[in-house]
């Protein structure tokens, strides 16, 4: 009799630990599926930040045309001198028809 209720107390406490670890496992499963769409959804919003950065950037570089276009000579000397651009010298134009010219 003693080595029957024995085997029951080990049987219950294997059940139990059988149960604890099983609901160890599903709380991990949770964690990670909650984890992996936190991800997903962050990199979901970078990249709709990186497209809206694209179409700003290309936005403020067809306004900085705009505003050349419209702006005269020294509006273009000041976008020159704060590019660090120079002026080209002895360029050669080549040309569809006529070959190549000099200016």
């Amino acid at each position: 009799m003693r080595r029957h209720s024995n085997t029951i107390r080990r049987s219950g406490i294997t059940l139990w630990l059988n149960l604890a670890l099983v609901g160890v496992l599903l709380l991990l499963v949770f964690y990670y599926v909650v984890m992996a769409n936190f991800v997903a959804a962050k990199n979901y919003e970078i990249g709709e930040l990186r497209d809206e950065i694209d179409l700003l950037t290309e936005e403020n570089v067809n306004l900085a045309s705009e505003k050349l276009s419209l702006g005269g000579l020294p509006e273009l000397i000041e976008f020159a001198s704060i590019n660090n651009l120079v002026e080209a010298e002895n360029v050669l134009y080549i040309f569809e028809n006529k070959g190549v010219a000099k200016r």
